[in-house]
C-alpha cells in the first residue's frame, strides 16, 4: 500500500465523556499520527458549541459553502477543506455515530455541492472542492459486540458516507470495551496503516498483529 506523506490530520473526537477504550484509542491515533509527522487537529467536539443542523439549505442556496449558524458549526468545513485524512472516533450509538459526533457531520454538508449526479448507478451530490481527504472512522461496543447489529450498521453507515464524502482511502474499525491498550495500539496501528499513515504500517509490520477492529 503507497504511504501517505506526513499532511494534516482532523481528529473529530466524538466522545461524550472519558470511557478508558475510547480514550486508549486516542491516544493511539495522536501518538501514531505524530509519530509520522502529521500535524493532528485533535477537536474534542463536546467543548464546542454546535447547534443542530436544521436543514434550511442555506449553505447552499443564500451562503455557499457557509452555515447559517453563527457558531462552531462553521468551523466544521472550515477545518475538514484543507485536511489530508479526517479521522472520527466515537461510541457507536444506535448503529451510529455519537450525538456530538453527529450534528459535526451534518455540518460538512456545505463542502458539497446541491447539484447531483449519477455515480455507481446511484445519485450523489457533487464536490465543491478538488481536494479529497482520506477517512478513518473509530467506533467502540460492548465487550462481545463487535460483529453485532449495532457494529454492522455502523460499518455499513461509514461505507454509505464515504458515497457522498468520496474519500481516495478509508477504513472503519470497531473495537469491544475493555479492550486491553496493547491491542487496542495494534487496531489503531493496523487501520492508520489502511489509509497509508507510514509509521503506523511499519508498527504492524513490526509484529503487532492482534486486531480487534
Amino acid at each position: 500500500m503507497t504511504a501517505n506523506l506526513p499532511g494534516a490530520a482532523l481528529l473529530l473526537d466524538g466522545r461524550a465523556d472519558d470511557e478508558l477504550t475510547l480514550a486508549l484509542a486516542h491516544e493511539a491515533l495522536v501518538d501514531g499520527l505524530s509519530a509520522d509527522g502529521w500535524a493532528v487537529d485533535d477537536w474534542r467536539l463536546r467543548d464546542e458549541k454546535i447547534a443542530w443542523c436544521t436543514g434550511c439549505f442555506k449553505c447552499w442556496t443564500t451562503t455557499p459553502g457557509l452555515c447559517a449558524h453563527r457558531d462552531g458549526g462553521r468551523k466544521v468545513a472550515e477545518r475538514w477543506v484543507p485536511s489530508d485524512l479526517v479521522v472520527f472516533l466515537t461510541p457507536v450509538t444506535f448503529g451510529s455515530y455519537s450525538s456530538e459526533l453527529k450534528k459535526a457531520v451534518d455540518h460538512m454538508i456545505p463542502i458539497l455541492l446541491p447539484f447531483l449526479r449519477k455515480r455507481a448507478g446511484e445519485t450523489r451530490h457533487q464536490q465543491r472542492y478538488e481536494h479529497r481527504h482520506d477517512l478513518l472512522v473509530v467506533g467502540t461496543v460492548p465487550a462481545g459486540q463487535a460483529d453485532g447489529p449495532e457494529a454492522q450498521t455502523f460499518r455499513r453507515q461509514v461505507e454509505r458516507n464515504t458515497y457522498n464524502m468520496q474519500p481516495p482511502r478509508w477504513a472503519v474499525g470497531v473495537l469491544e470495551q475493555g479492550t486491553n491498550d496493547a491491542e487496542v495500539r495494534a487496531a489503531v496501528n493496523a487501520l492508520l496503516a489502511e489509509v497509508g499513515v507510514h509509521a503506523a504500517r511499519d508498527a504492524v509490520g513490526a509484529g503487532r498483529s492482534e486486531v480487534v477492529a
